[in-house]
């Protein structure tokens, strides 16, 4: 009998589970917190998406006008992009270390030998999510197919995603 300790990897299923909820949540505080206080602020932005029916060409008025849609979102993309980051750098370099959407399904993000990360590390983690995202979200598929299930992100910010119930893996 060995004393080796078997790591249950999270799977890319767990992670994209604990991801849709974090993504309600994350929705649910820009809708009741972030909004609101874009608002206090002064700023001035669109609530409906862009028509992009009601043109017939991409002319220079089409580009225009979507150059004032999205001058006119910007606050809130970007109030987006950092409320996310923080969400999940500093939930993550917590003792909880993890997302809300990560600890209902038991999921924990770590160091090798399962230690809590630095705040830093996360950040740089959460980060690097924008490299994973780009070609056809080729970043996070990596999970599917490195041998720890680390995707890009994980790689750059050297953590593992864990999950320590059994698995019943939605692969």
């Amino acid at each position: 009998m060995t004393d080796e300790k078997i790591i249950n990897y999270a799977s890319f299923g767990w992670r994209l589970l604990a991801y849709i909820l974090d993504a309600i949540i994350l929705q649910l505080m820009q809708i009741i917190v972030i909004v609101p206080f874009l608002f206090s602020l002064g700023f001035d932005f669109v609530d409906v998406p862009f028509d992009w029916e009601s043109y017939e060409r991409y002319d220079d008025l089409f580009f225009k006008e979507l150059e004032l849609w999205i001058d006119q979102v910007r606050p809130l993309i970007i109030a987006g992009l950092i409320t996310q980051t923080l969400y999940f750098s500093l939930l993550e370099s917590s003792y909880l270390q993890a997302s809300l959407g990560k600890l209902v399904f038991g999921i924990k993000v770590g160091d090798q030998q399962g230690a809590r990360l630095d705040f830093l590390y996360c950040l740089v983690r959460n980060m690097s999510k924008f490299l994973s995202s780009l070609i056809f979200m080729i970043g996070y598929l990596m999970a599917l197919v490195t041998k720890n299930k680390q995707a890009l992100h994980d790689l750059i910010a050297g953590s593992y995603v864990v999950r320590s119930m059994p698995d019943s893996d939605p692969h």
